[in-house]
């Protein structure tokens, strides 16, 4: 082999490995670019990502802190509904009994005169007004309109209504399971569920529509729920 030959032979080979090394650098160049925009992106991605779970982790905790802040409001209003019916239910409905309240053997007032108009009886007997047989399980006591008339005893005041038949009608418990009621009574002076003492105006003196005769208060008395004579229980006389 000539030298020519030689020569040219090697320099071929040079460019070659020249070739390949600058397609290698090149090569190499490419994967680290490709590899730069696809770490860029996966960071913006993950970003993104990142900024979409905060904001729907966001929103759930809003949604659950509204859900329970109404719910605690829901169960604060039911506990206050709840606790103002209990307050209502466990007001007094009676009045209690001591030594001066005791039936038949404490002392009682005269509602209005002592002075008795017509007696307690269970017998009927034709009423002229009503035009039918009734009997009179009441205490009518004298009076003229407008005198003043007064609570036997100290007591709570269960009801106060108009009635047809009656007139104004004030009922009072008066302890010892005692309820009274007064009837025939104009410019009522009590309310409903307030206490009364003895003696205290109830009002005074009005009309009884069913009942004809002078003006008088119709006292009706119940003893544990049963009728009773007035002045039996007041330990009163005719």
């Amino acid at each position: 082999m000539s030298e020519t030959n030689y020569h040219s032979k090697k320099s071929k080979n040079v460019k070659g490995l020249f070739s390949v090394v600058c397609l290698c650098i090149i090569a190499l160049g490419l994967i680290v670019y490709f590899s730069a925009t696809s770490g860029r992106n996966a960071t913006k991605q993950n970003a993104v990502n990142e900024n979409q779970t905060l904001e729907i982790t966001t929103e759930v905790q809003r949604a659950v802190t509204v859900r329970e802040t109404q719910s605690t409001t829901a169960e604060e209003t039911e506990k206050s509904t709840t606790s103002k019916k209990k307050e209502k239910t466990t007001e007094k409905t009676t009045m209690e009994q001591g030594e001066n309240n005791t039936p038949y053997k404490s002392f009682y007032k005269y509602p209005l005169s002592e002075a008795v108009a017509k007696g307690y009886s269970e017998e009927l007997v034709f009423d002229s007004v009503m035009g039918d047989y009734r009997a009179h399980a009441a205490v009518d006591f004298k009076g003229k309109e407008g005198d003043e008339v007064v609570a036997v005893n100290d007591g709570l005041v269960l009801d106060v209504y108009k009635d047809d038949m009656l007139g104004g009608v004030v009922v009072i418990d008066h302890g010892g399971k005692l309820v009274v009621k007064y009837c025939g009574v104009d410019n009522i002076a009590v309310k409903k569920g307030k206490y009364v003492n003895i003696g205290n105006k109830i009002g005074t003196l009005g009309s009884v529509p069913s009942e004809a005769g002078e003006a008088h208060l119709h006292l009706e008395a119940e003893l544990d729920s049963k009728t009773v004579n007035p002045l039996d229980v007041m330990g009163k006389t005719e």
